[in-house]
Parts: C-alpha cells; sequence; structure tokens
C-alpha cells in the first residue's frame, strides 16, 4: 500500500509542478504513472486489481468528458484523475473527484471574494446557460488561452487538495 501513496504523492506533486510552470500536464508524466499504477496492481492483486485499475483509468473520461466539451475542465486534469485512478482503483478516483471538485469550488469562491467579482461571475454563468438552452447545445464556457480574466486557476491545485483529502479519509477509516 506505500508503493501507491508513493505514486500518487509523486504523481500529484510532479504534475502540480508541471501545471503551474507550462499550463499544462504533460503526456509522459501521465504515461509513466498510469504505467506504474497498472503495474502495481497487477503485482499486488493480480488481474482482479489490473482490471480494477484499468476502468478506474477510463472512469474519469466517462464522467468528465462533458465538463472537458464545455471547456470547464481542461484534458491535462482529466488524464491526472485517469492516472489517480490507474494507481489507486475505482473508489478512490471517484472520491479523489468529488474532493476535487469541492476544492475547486472554494477555491473559485475565494477567487471571487478577493476579486469582488461574485456578481459579474454569477451574470456570466447565467448568460452561459440561457446560450446553452437557446442553442440546444453545449457552448465553450470559457477560452483556456485568455488568461486575463482573472477567473481562472490551474485546477491541479484542486486536484492535489482532493488527492490529500482522499487519502486522509481512507487512513482515517
Amino acid at each position: 500500500m506505500i508503493v501507491k501513496y508513493i505514486e500518487l504523492s509523486l504523481l500529484v506533486l510532479i504534475c502540480l509542478i508541471s501545471d503551474i510552470r507550462t499550463f499544462k500536464i504533460k503526456n509522459l508524466i501521465i504515461v509513466i504513472f498510469m504505467t506504474a499504477g497498472l503495474t502495481t496492481n497487477l503485482i499486488t492483486t493480480g488481474f482482479t486489481g489490473l482490471a480494477d485499475s484499468f476502468l478506474a483509468a477510463a472512469l474519469p473520461i466517462l464522467l468528465l468528458i462533458i465538463f472537458y466539451m464545455a471547456r470547464m475542465l481542461g484534458a491535462g486534469d482529466i488524464k491526472l484523475f485517469c492516472a489517480i485512478g490507474a494507481i489507486a482503483g475505482v473508489r478512490f478516483v471517484l472520491y479523489t473527484m468529488a474532493y476535487s471538485f469541492i476544492a475547486g469550488g472554494i477555491i473559485a469562491c475565494i477567487i471571487m471574494l478577493v476579486n469582488k467579482s461574485f456578481r459579474r461571475r454569477g451574470r456570466y454563468l447565467v448568460s452561459y446557460l440561457k446560450a446553452c438552452y437557446l442553442t440546444r447545445s453545449l457552448q465553450p464556457y470559457t477560452d483556456f488561452k485568455d488568461k486575463s480574466d482573472g477567473a481562472k486557476f490551474r485546477f491541479s491545485y484542486a486536484v492535489a487538495c482532493g488527492t490529500a483529502i482522499a487519502l486522509i479519509v481512507k487512513n482515517a477509516q
């Protein structure tokens, strides 16, 4: 079990550093850690663990693709969840995603408090939902390349918090 904790900690730390420096989570990092997770699970729990690892790696794509299509979440963030799943399994990745979105909401609220932009961001969200409804299509929520609006943050911060919380909760049980 300690090997999985080390793999998770290294994965999240390296991805966080990569995201801070380059605004990207590198595919090579994801591939290395997914391979490590699949291998670790195969060695420790056999083909059952490998199957769980594969399912846990695919689940974030299935559950979060809509957020990517709407440009609310980057591909690197989803790939990071996939690597976390490959290492720690289905249950852990589901908890990590839930805690990460809660942490992301808290981070977003702090940013809006600091920027005093609750009202403006609320109007933007209502306008976005209205456009999706009227066009009956999923519209892009934001342009990831535009860093000037002050409303964006690297979701890897939230994923790091979510992973830490999931580890703490898992060890407390």
